[in-house]
Order: C-alpha cells, then structure tokens, then sequence
C-alpha cells in the first residue's frame, strides 16, 4: 500500500489568475478557496456549496472523508466560524412551531472532523494560514477504523473513490450517525469517461442505488465539472 492517494500522485499546473489579488468585497476567503484549487481536488462551486449548506443549516457537527490539499476543509470550516460569527434574523422570520428558536440560535460548540489516512502538508499549511485549526480534528487514518461517537449534521465523502470504498463509507457512516433532517453529500458524480465518453463514475453508480432506494431526498448539482449529489436524511 503506497503512502499516498490517488489524488497525491496527480500533476496539477500554474494555475496564475487564482493567485492575483481579490477584491476586497469578497474578502479573504475567496481568494484562499481560489488558490487553494488544484488537479485531484474539488471544484470552486463544491466549495461554495459546502460553505453555504453548513452555514444555511446551522452546522455543529461535520464529518469530512477525504481532505487532500484542504479545499474542502477550508470550505467546511470557514461555514464553522462564520456560524460562529453569527447574525440576527428577524423576528418574523421565526415563524414555524416545530423550531425551539432559543435552541437553534444559541451559541454552540462546533467542530470539523477530517478523516484521510494520506495526510499534506498543504491542508496543514492552509487549515493554519486560515487560522481554522481549532475548527478541525485532522484524523489521519482510514475512514473504516474511525468511530464517531456523537451525532452529526453534515457529511462531505470525498475519500476511497471506488465503488466499493464509496459505498463503504455511505453505509458505515450515514446511518449511524447522521441526525434526521441532517445532509450528505457525494462528490464526483461524473468522470472516469472512456473512449466512447460513457461517464464511468463510481461514485455515480453508488449514487444512482442510493436514489433507487428511495430513502432520501436528493439533488444533483451540477457545476459542470466533477458535480455532487446533496442527500437528505428523512426527519421520519
């Protein structure tokens, strides 16, 4: 077993335009997900996502399969602080009798859990650069000798990208510790095209017997590259 993952041994170019310097409006974050973008890892609008899906549903508790260079940790963590950070909603806006508003809106204690068994230096170097290390508990092991011993509200897998390590994960993880109403998510839904162009994605076979089940709510966004599929966990 070699010391490094798939992504590791990938080449990636001088990617020039995402180093310049960023508008100020957009702040620091963006150019650090800019910058932070590389052959082998996520795209930019899986980045936007993840930071929107973890700040839109108030995230405490996330599991990350799959770190590489940190882009998506970045990502994940930076929805953390930005929670953190916080903001008033009106008070009309709290209208449903379901939501113990006092509850959701308290101050709590979050953290990112970042499971890769081929840690970088460079997901190290950018979690610090971000000042986010606090945020994240880098678990540099293989996701099938890792328990979690709490419930959570978000899973990113990006990890073991074949049919059998995909499914693994979905299936070791989701049931067992995802909170009802809680996300996950599948990343590269296309890929791995052959001569023909048949999309020959592993991930995408796991996700299409996933959807067949009929057990989730799920969405495919399509960002026209790699893309992911967003699962929600039934409150029933």
């Amino acid at each position: 077993m070699t010391n490094k993952s798939v992504e590791q041994l990938m080449s990636t170019e001088h990617l020039p335009e995402n180093f310049q310097a960023m508008d100020g409006y957009f702040g620091d974050f963006f150019g650090l997900m800019r910058s932070a973008l590389s052959a082998g890892g996520s795209e930019f609008g899986l980045g936007m996502s993840l930071f929107s899906l973890a700040v839109s549903i108030k995230a405490n508790r996330i599991v990350e399969i799959g770190r590489f260079k940190g882009f998506s940790t970045l990502c994940l963590a930076s929805a953390l602080k930005f929670l953190d950070i916080g903001w008033q909603e009106p008070q009309q806006h709290k209208q449903r009798p379901d939501i113990n508003y006092p509850e959701l809106e308290k101050p709590q204690t979050r953290k990112l859990y970042s499971i890769d068994p081929f840690p970088t230096t460079e997901a190290t170097e950018l979690i610090t650069k971000a000042n986010l290390s606090s945020y994240v508990e880098l678990i540099n092991t293989r996701s099938d000798q890792v328990t979690i011993n709490e419930t959570v509200d978000l899973i990113f897998i990006d990890g073991d990208h074949s049919y059998e390590g995909c499914k693994e994960d979905v299936y070791n993880y989701v049931p067992w510790i995802l909170r009802p109403g809680g996300y996950f998510i599948l990343h590269d839904y296309y890929g791995w095209y052959d001569a023909q162009g048949i999309n020959n994605s592993p991930i995408k076979k796991v996700t299409d017997e996933i959807i067949a089940e009929g057990i989730y709510e799920h969405i495919l966004m399509d960002t026209g590259y790699m893309s992911f599929t967003i699962f929600r966990n039934p409150t029933d």
